[in-house]
């Protein structure tokens, strides 16, 4: 799985329009042996805009308008293979091991035919697999150029050569407009596919992995695992979401010199995530400062057996900069310090005065019992107060619908931090139809609610009902037991110290993430990753991300 989205300028071919009578396959003056060489620059600190299919079928006829035939096909697929070019083994480099390249009915066959042409033309041994001959016009333009110049194209087999047979395998089976479950034919190639990805076969995919449905992350059928996917002119949600993240391994972004019609159509509601959408909004420390400058944050949970959930919480918000934590307990056994960091303050819920808190957080270990209800209904009450409402508390709204018509009411801002179950309880639905479209069911929940929501999972989505981002930070040891509850003490942490709700879930679920990676990095987790390991790394990204104090 990627641990980051890689966005690469992969505009390799041309980006100024070609003159009206130069072939779209001409190459700039650049030896055979070292094609120009693909961008992989990283950009952290910047959002990327994303775009559901449609809207880049709409930047695609608008920037072939302004160019000669076939133009955009032949950057896609050159650019394909100069990235590719460079990254062969030097028994493929030398024409003496082949790229398999798999080619489909549509315009993703047509990038494949480009891309095996140019790499034919460099000396690089191929072998074109087709699933179906081409339907549209500029595939079959394509197919024809690859012909001509002598590049062996040949049906699909159905059964699979020795798996270290090929160097590469680039997948330009199905593109952005799929939108069912593979079968028959095509479902057994990606299936041999797989075996050879299995056996050690690097995979780049082009626009999108065969098989994902690029709008939402989902497959309902076979689908390809890439190494590697470049997106042509924009990256589509699904590639960041569901199982995208798992299917498309590194996502690159070649735009193709259509830069001008990508920003005519960038509405800017849907980008993942990144520091620059929240780093203007982090809590700056000052030397004429104290506790009370960084905020009073409660940290409402904790039923009888379940008191560590809030005290993990409650320990995040320490460590992401708040001025003072209490932690209220439901249940009356809990304890009364915490030996590990007893700045905290711990008490009955009943007892504190919410009154007195820049921010409340309400649900880790509540428990859906009478007396969590009337907790969370005291919670409610904080008209105007910053609210996080999780775990059970997103239960108990499920489950009461006066408590869930107290939270639209609410003039305060108020964040839900729902995984695909409980968004599902909210939602009246099951989980499946959460998942087979997580944008519209997080956008859903955050127009109902009137909520910032954070739909928790891989590409944890955070919705604030107008905007919509998508993370691209976080790794697979995040999938264990209370890392939940860090997540909702950095998002309370940070509202108590004043950030807008978006700004803080956006925050906070960036850094839970790279947090995660850090700690993968210094050698801990992914498997065995604790919830509590990721508190000083959580502190460290923070402190990185933060200007320096004048």
């Amino acid at each position: 799985m990627s641990d980051s989205l890689r966005v690469d300028d992969a505009t390799a071919v041309t980006t100024d329009a070609s003159p009206a009578n130069a072939s779209p396959l001409a190459r700039p003056h650049a030896s055979p042996s070292r094609p120009d060489s693909v961008s992989e620059a990283i950009h952290p600190t910047a959002s990327l805009s994303l775009f559901l299919p449609g809207a880049l079928r709409d930047v695609e006829r608008v920037a072939a308008a302004t160019l000669p035939p076939h133009t955009l096909m032949a950057r896609a697929g050159a650019a394909v293979a100069r990235w590719l070019y460079s990254r062969l083994p030097a028994l493929a480099s030398a024409g003496r091991q082949p790229v398999l390249l798999l080619a489909g009915p549509g315009n993703n066959g047509g990038d494949a035919y480009v891309a095996a042409h140019e790499l034919h033309r460099w000396g690089v041994l191929v072998d074109v697999w087709q699933l179906a001959p081409p339907t549209a016009d500029d595939a079959r333009w394509a197919l024809a150029e690859a012909l001509a110049a002598g590049v062996p194209v040949r049906p699909a087999p159905s059964t699979w050569p020795e798996p270290s047979a090929y160097a590469w395998i680039v997948d330009g089976l199905f593109g952005i407009g799929l939108s069912r479950a593979l079968e028959g034919p095509a479902a057994a190639l990606v299936r041999n596919i797989a075996y050879a990805h299995e056996q050690g076969t690097p995979v780049l995919a082009i626009d999108i992995p065969s098989g994902l449905m690029a709008a939402t992350g989902v497959a309902d059928g076979p689908v390809i695992h890439a190494d590697v996917t470049i997106a042509m002119l924009g990256a589509c949600p699904g590639l960041l979401t569901g199982i995208g993240r798992d299917a498309a391994g590194d996502v690159l972004v070649a735009k193709l010199g259509a830069e001008a019609a990508l920003a005519s159509h960038d509405e800017g509601a849907l980008s993942t995530s990144a520091p620059s959408a929240f780093v203007a909004d982090l809590p700056q420390r000052h030397h004429a400062s104290h506790k009370g400058s960084y905020g009073s944050l409660a940290i409402l949970g904790g039923q009888h057996g379940m008191v560590g959930a809030p005290m993990l919480s409650a320990r995040t918000g320490l460590m992401t900069g708040a001025g003072r934590v209490y932690v209220g307990f439901v249940a009356h056994d809990a304890p009364t310090w915490d030996p590990v960091h007893p700045e905290l303050m711990l008490r009955l819920a009943e007892d504190l005065d919410l009154t007195t808190m820049q921010a409340v957080c309400i649900g880790p270990g509540l428990g859906t019992s009478a007396a969590s209800a009337a907790c969370l209904s005291r919670a409610l009450a904080l008209d105007h107060t910053p609210l996080v409402i999780d775990a059970d508390a997103l239960n108990l709204l499920a489950a009461e619908p006066s408590l869930a018509e107290r939270v639209r009411r609410r003039a305060g801002p108020t964040v839900l931090t729902p995984h695909p179950l409980e968004a599902a309880r909210l939602a009246g639905c099951d989980v499946a139809r959460i998942q087979s479209d997580r944008l519209a069911s997080a956008r859903a929940l955050a127009q109902h609610f009137g909520a910032t929501v954070v739909l928790k999972g891989s590409g944890s989505i955070v919705d604030d009902g107008a905007h919509a981002w998508i993370n691209t930070t976080g790794n697979a040891g995040l999938a264990t037991a209370g890392t939940g509850d860090v997540l909702t003490g950095a998002i309370g942490a940070l509202l108590a110290q004043g950030m807008p709700a978006p700004q803080a879930a956006l925050a906070a679920v960036w850094l839970h993430g790279k947090a995660a990676q850090r700690c993968v990095e210094d050698g801990i987790g992914p498997a065995g990753l604790t919830a509590s390991e990721l508190l000083p790394a959580i502190r460290a990204e923070l402190r990185e991300l933060r200007a320096p104090t004048p």
